[in-house]
């Protein structure tokens, strides 16, 4: 899959123009602004030696949303002329829309999801990154990528090796109960599928939520996923409302964190990536 959409931005970019003062959308950045996240952001793409196909991104502007379903809506009502995703996320909404279409790759460097936690909780942070390296060790990472990221179908309820339907909940993520065991509340946000999103019951699922329920089995604690907006993840932690949170996105090529807070602290990762996909919307008629 990501061959043929890396093919189909060669194409379709070197026949766009260029945008003049055009706004492109990322979700929102915990410890930067959409101005200095854009200027580093282009900073990357010339250092990496990556083109940006799609035009000149020189006069672009850049604005933050608080989840995906925003971001969305306002490049559907032209508020915004690109959403600018990590790859495997911009991949699923290809693969499940038709209102989309590529228009260029940009290297981000070496990109990471991790779970974050307050500095004080820095034990449970180390039993944390206990299991993700049993876990890592096993195979047990490598195995829920492929499934939930890699394998995942355009129909949630298609089964691709079979070739027949199946029932959505049979492949429901559960999470493993002990008695008298600690509970841990987890801050998820489903907007960053497929490895974190809602299903069409209003339950959080994907890859990360597949980790973390077999995080809470090796750890033998309780987990109890807790739905958050994204600029919201780290009042939930500072409230007490969440002990963890989802997707904090870390550049392993520097030390400058741009969604990492000061009072957080991160995990090892789970998941990495190192481009973001370029989506607009597609001017295609049905």
């Amino acid at each position: 899959m990501k061959k043929i959409i890396l093919c189909l931005c060669l194409v379709l970019g070197l026949s766009s123009g260029a945008w003049a003062d055009d706004y492109v959308g990322f979700l929102s950045r915990l410890k930067t602004t959409p101005e200095e996240f854009l200027m580093l952001m282009k900073h990357s793409w010339a250092t990496q030696g990556w083109v940006i196909l799609g035009g000149d991104h020189s006069s672009s502007k850049a604005k933050f949303y608080e989840s995906l379903a925003l971001m969305q809506m306002a490049l559907n009502r032209g508020d915004i002329e690109e959403m600018i995703l990590p790859d495997f996320v911009a991949e699923y909404l290809l693969r499940v829309s038709t209102n989309y279409e590529p228009s260029c790759v940009s290297s981000s460097g070496r990109m990471s999801l991790c779970f974050g936690f307050l500095k004080e909780n820095r034990a449970l942070l180390q039993k944390w990154n206990s299991a993700l390296t049993y876990l890592r060790n096993n195979w047990t990472l490598a195995g829920l990528e492929k499934k939930y990221i890699k394998d995942f179908p355009a129909d949630h309820t298609y089964d691709y090796i079979y070739g027949t339907k199946k029932d959505a909940r049979k492949d429901r993520i559960t999470f493993e109960k002990f008695p008298d065991a600690q509970t841990v509340r987890v801050a998820v946000t489903g907007d960053m599928p497929p490895a974190d999103y809602v299903d069409a019951e209003g339950l959080p699922s994907g890859y990360s939520l597949a980790v973390l329920s077999e995080i809470g089995r090796v750890l033998r604690v309780n987990i109890v996923p807790v739905n958050v907006n994204a600029g919201a993840r780290t009042a939930a932690l500072v409230s007490g409302r969440a002990d963890v949170v989802f997707w904090y996105e870390v550049n392993r090529q520097t030390e400058k964190q741009l969604d990492v807070p000061d009072e957080v602290i991160v995990s090892e990762p789970y998941l990495d990536w190192d481009k973001f996909i370029h989506v607009r919307f597609s001017e295609e008629e049905d």
